[in-house]
C-alpha cells in the first residue's frame, strides 16, 4: 500500500512521529530519508515496521555505548574487534561468537541502542523528508525490526520540544473527537496513557481534558500527541477533505440530504465490496463513535441493508420545509457520518483506499 503514502513534504506540516505512524498504519514497504538542521538519516520500514540496518547501527558506536553503560569492558571490547577483524567477522557476530553477549541480550541491546539514535529526529519542527517505496533494503542488511507503533511511542515519551505539541494539537476549545483504529489492540500504553485515553473519552474539548487529568500539563500534551500521531484522537472536523454542501445545500437542502444519504451507501458498498460482512461493523462502529455528538434527530439513527442512514424519518422526509437552523443541522450531522465513515475506510484499508474512494466519488459526483 506504499504507493498511496505522499513521497515528500515538510516537517513542518507532518512531524516525524506521525510520518512513522503513516507507515506503520499502512504496513508500508521503503526507504525514509530526513533532512534537517544539516543531520541526514536514512530509515528503512518492512511492512510498516522499522528496519534496524547495518549501517545505520553504527558498529563503532555501539561499542562504546556498551563500554559507557558497562556491559563491556574496554579489553572484552578491544579483544572482541581484534579476533572479529583477524577471522572476517562482523562485530554483531563477533560479539556472540566470542561468549561475551547471549543472542537475547544482544539483540535487545541493538535495537534499544538504534532506537535511541533515532529520537532526536522527534523534536524537529523543520526540515523536509521523502519517502521512496523502491527503496527495500536486502536482507542481509537487516539485523531487526522495531515495531512501528512502539517506536513512536517510544520517541515521543522522551521528546522535549513543547512547540510541536503546540503546532499540531487541536486548539483548546475545538470540538474533538476519540476514534479507535483498527491495530488499537497492537498499542502497548502505560498506565497514566490508559488513564489520559478514559478521561479523554468522557471531555467535548481539550480545555475539559487538562481540566479532568490527574497529571501535569506537559506530559498531558504530550500523550495526546501520542493520541494524536496514532490516529486515536483528531479534531470533530479533521478529516478526508470532501466537499461539502455549503451554499447548494442552503437552497435545495432536500437534495442535499439526498446526495449525503448516497454517499454515505457508496462508501458503505465500497468497504464491504473490499473485505466482504466485516465491512458493515466497521462501518456501524464509526457511526456509534460520533452519535452522541450529533442531533437529537440522528439519535435512533438505522444503518439500512444497502448502506444508507436513516435518521429520523419525519424529518428527513420534510427536509425541504424545516427552519434554518434545524435543516443545517441535518446537513451538518449526515457530513460528519460521510466524514467518519471515509476515515474509517482508511483505518481499516489504508490510505491507498482512502484516497481510491474520494476519487471515485468525484467521479460520479458524489464529492
Amino acid at each position: 500500500m506504499a504507493g498511496a503514502l505522499p513521497r515528500e513534504g515538510s516537517l513542518s506540516e507532518t512531524p516525524f512521529a506521525r510520518l512513522l505512524s503513516e507507515r506503520w498504519n499502512d504496513e508500508a514497504n521503503g526507504r525514509l530519508e530526513i533532512r534537517a538542521g544539516g543531520r541526514h538519516r536514512l530509515l528503512h520500514v518492512q511492512n510498516g515496521d522499522v528496519v534496524v540496518d547495518r549501517e545505520g547501527l553504527s558498529e563503532a558506536d555501539f561499542l562504546a555505548a556498551l563500554t559507557k553503560k558497562k556491559i563491556l569492558a574496554i579489553d572484552q571490547v578491544r579483544q572482541c574487534v581484534r579476533r572479529a577483524k583477524a577471522e572476517r567477522l562482523s562485530i554483531v557476530r563477533g560479539l556472540g561468537e566470542f561468549g561475551l553477549l547471549p543472542p537475547l541480550a544482544l539483540w535487545n541491546l541493538m535495537e534499544s541502542f538504534f532506537a535511541r539514535r533515532i529520537f532526536a529526529f522527534f523534536d524537529l519542527d523543520e526540515g523536509d523528508w521523502s519517502f521512496d517505496p523502491d527503496g527495500v533494503l536486502p536482507v542481509r542488511e537487516r539485523l531487526g525490526a522495531i515495531p512501528g507503533q512502539d517506536l513512536v511511542l517510544q520517541g515521543i515519551r522522551q521528546m522535549q520540544n513543547a512547540a510541536v505539541f503546540d503546532r499540531f494539537l487541536p486548539d483548546e476549545d475545538a470540538p474533538i473527537r476519540v476514534g479507535a483504529p483498527a491495530r488499537l489492540h497492537r498499542i502497548a500504553w502505560e498506565p497514566h496513557e490508559r488513564y489520559a485515553l478514559q478521561v479523554l473519552g468522557s471531555v467535548p474539548n481539550l480545555r475539559s481534558f487538562y481540566g479532568a487529568c490527574e497529571f501535569g500539563r506537559k506530559d498531558a500534551r504530550r500523550t495526546l500527541f501520542a493520541f494524536l500521531c496514532l490516529d486515536v484522537l483528531t479534531a470533530a472536523r479533521a478529516g478526508p477533505q470532501v466537499q461539502r454542501t455549503g451554499e447548494a445545500g442552503a437552497a435545495d437542502p432536500e437534495r442535499a440530504l439526498e446526495a449525503l444519504v448516497e454517499k454515505c451507501a457508496f462508501v458503505y458498498k465500497y468497504v464491504t465490496r473490499e473485505i466482504g460482512p466485516l465491512g458493515r461493523t466497521i462501518i456501524a462502529r464509526s457511526i456509534d463513535e460520533i452519535k452522541p455528538a450529533l442531533g437529537p434527530q440522528f439519535q435512533a439513527l438505522v444503518l439500512l441493508q444497502d448502506g444508507r442512514i436513516e435518521a429520523d424519518s419525519a424529518v428527513l422526509h420534510n427536509a425541504g420545509h424545516l427552519p434554518g437552523e434545524l435543516s443545517k443541522g441535518l446537513l451538518e450531522g449526515y457530513e460528519e457520518i460521510l466524514l467518519a465513515e471515509i476515515l474509517a475506510v482508511k483505518k481499516a484499508l489504508g490510505v491507498r483506499h482512502e484516497s481510491a474512494l474520494i476519487k471515485a466519488l468525484e467521479r460520479i459526483g458524489c464529492a
